[in-house]
């Protein structure tokens, strides 16, 4: 039986590419403002070094997000003539810009009455690689258990992030599903751990990952008929 439910967020709760490239625009015009010297050199191969030079020096960033953009940030404005203390205040301040517009999300439809109606039957854990935070969208009344691989130092597919959700429910693997768009982080990271899985795909795309789902939706609002009907099916 199935008791606990883990989701990922990040294109599988709302659309987060177009998101993330909003919140770069309004901190690139925040860093025209107030580091002006750093914006005027800032493009794309400008960044890729910045971003090799940080992971060079210390590669377990590569799974934390937020310390990894802050990280670069502040490389960035060292090498275009800020002081160490004022590149490490511009780099926060400019993450907290960008996390900001980081949280102007759009819900995909019928996310906030799924997770309403599952959270009165099971248990509702999020497993994340990226940097939205459910408790700054108000969704932490839905989710019991939050994890995400910047506190857990590791992202999916690793089994950590989803043993860790597990751990902290109190259930076996056997006894949980995790839905989310991406066929190896979300669904063969799932699936290495024992967990039963939901393969959640908008698009109707073509399946790209080696093990399939135990199921597959197109619409957020087919997840609980679906478990339903699969809880049935695994009674049997």
């Amino acid at each position: 039986m199935i008791q606990l439910v883990t989701f990922d967020l990040d294109n599988t709760l709302w659309e987060t590419e177009s998101v993330v490239a909003n919140a770069e625009r309004v901190l690139a015009d925040w860093l025209g403002k107030q580091a002006p010297n750093y914006a005027a050199a800032r493009d794309q191969d400008t960044r890729k070094a910045l971003l090799a030079e940080v992971l060079d020096g210390d590669p377990a960033l590569r799974h934390r997000v937020t310390p990894l953009r802050i990280a670069v940030l502040e490389l960035g404005l060292r090498k275009a003539g800020y002081s160490a203390d004022e590149a490490q205040r511009l780099a926060r301040a400019g993450f907290e810009v960008f996390i900001d517009a980081r949280h102007r999300l759009e819900y995909f439809p019928h996310m906030e009455l799924v997770l309403q109606l599952l959270s009165q039957q099971y248990q509702l854990a999020c497993i994340s690689n990226g940097n939205a935070d459910v408790r700054r969208l108000g969704l932490d009344r839905y989710f019991s258990i939050i994890v995400s691989a910047d506190e857990v130092g590791i992202s999916k597919p690793d089994p950590a992030p989803f043993l860790a959700a597990l751990n902290s429910a109190g259930v076996e693997p056997q006894q949980a599903l995790h839905i989310g768009d991406h066929p190896g982080d979300d669904i063969q990271g799932a699936l290495d751990v024992g967990m039963h899985t939901l393969w959640f795909n908008p698009q109707g795309n073509a399946w790209t990952g080696q093990q399939r789902a135990h199921g597959e939706v197109r619409c957020l609002s087919e997840i609980p008929p679906w478990l339903n009907r699969y809880q049935r099916y695994a009674k049997r």
